[in-house]
């Protein structure tokens, strides 16, 4: 998370998009609508830390449905998978072992 912050530049401790970094662990996938749901702020406030966050290469845009925008963190998810796959063998590495278990698939593989 040090790097994001990093990579926003300046921003108040008490920022909507401060709070949305902060949160992104806990919901590495959401709308403009659960954020502020999540930070208990305004949609508009939301939409604007959003929007600074997929600036960044922080979150990007997914698709909802027909109409309805959502946004991920791939970093994170690909930090869950890595974790994930973890204790699945004995190394501690699938790439080198095969999982004992089922895994999710690695990024990019």
């Amino acid at each position: 998370m040090e790097s994001w912050h990093s990579r926003l530049g300046p921003a108040r401790r008490d920022s909507a998009v401060h709070g949305l970094v902060e949160a992104l662990p806990a919901a590495p996938v959401l709308t403009v609508t659960s954020a502020a749901s999540l930070l208990r702020r305004s949609f508009q406030a939301t939409s604007s830390a959003v929007a600074r966050l997929v600036a960044a290469g922080i979150l990007t845009q997914v698709r909802a449905g027909r109409r309805n925008r959502a946004f991920e963190s791939p970093e994170l998810i690909n930090a869950f998978t890595v974790l994930e796959h973890r204790p699945a063998s004995r190394t501690g590495d699938t790439r080198q072992e095969p999982p004992s278990r089922p895994v999710p698939d690695r990024p990019g593989a």
